[in-house]
């Protein structure tokens, strides 16, 4: 793939765009086997499998290797990256790229593969919190669940819904964030979680929140 073409092609099919013109794309290639596949194979279900709308943004294909200035967006219920090329939409599965950000130049946010999830395993993007000898990853996915807003007594109907779950990696092994005593000895141990303690109330951090778990694992990896 030539980057800088790339780059250029996708910048100018992203000047004039709405969203409705994402929706119409027809064509959805996937990059590991090419062969197109619907852009929207849910259309009876409410709400969008994509995370967030399309925008700038980077696919990171590896350590050196990395596209600026693609449309993108992640679809969270097939957890696949879609980029917008010459009016067709192509998406990589995990396997085939290490990650991609999204608002690069705002608020970064990097999704990475090859973190392994419980249950899952490997075939996900995640975003990366805190990297370090504690790394702290968000599994963002999406749900198709019962519409509780439809009509009572007319046909079933289904949307997306958003879910996050946050991951603590120590020593290369996952463990599902749960605020519970018996959670954070397990990942810590006992003296460790006296220091998760003292951490959380010199700081006045709660431990349910997101912000306040990634300024905990910060502290941890700091070694305040």
């Amino acid at each position: 793939m030539k980057k800088f073409s790339l780059s250029l092609l996708v910048l100018l099919t992203f000047i004039g765009l709405t969203n409705n013109t994402f929706c119409q794309l027809q064509v959805l290639r996937d990059q590991g086997t090419g062969i197109p596949v619907l852009a929207n194979p849910y259309p009876e279900v409410k709400g969008t499998p994509y995370w967030s709308e399309f925008e700038i943004g980077k696919i990171i294909f590896s350590e050196k290797d990395t596209a600026s200035n693609l449309v993108i967006a992640f679809n969270a219920f097939n957890h696949t990256l879609v980029y917008s090329m010459d009016r067709e939409l192509l998406a990589y599965s995990p396997g085939k790229i290490s990650g991609f950000i999204l608002s690069p130049e705002n608020n970064p946010q990097i999704f990475r593969s090859g973190y392994m999830i419980p249950n899952i395993g490997k075939n996900r993007f995640v975003e990366v919190l805190v990297d370090g000898d504690y790394t702290l990853v968000n599994h963002k996915y999406k749900k198709m669940i019962d519409d509780p807003g439809a009509t009572y007594g007319s046909q079933r109907a289904k949307t997306f819904a958003n879910a996050e779950d946050l991951y603590l990696y120590k020593d290369g092994q996952p463990f599902l964030w749960k605020s519970r005593r018996k959670n954070l000895i397990e990942i810590f141990g006992e003296e460790g979680y006296k220091k998760v303690n003292e951490l959380a109330n010199t700081y006045n951090l709660d431990l349910t929140q997101k912000n306040d778990i990634k300024r905990l694992v910060y502290f941890l990896n700091s070694g305040v």
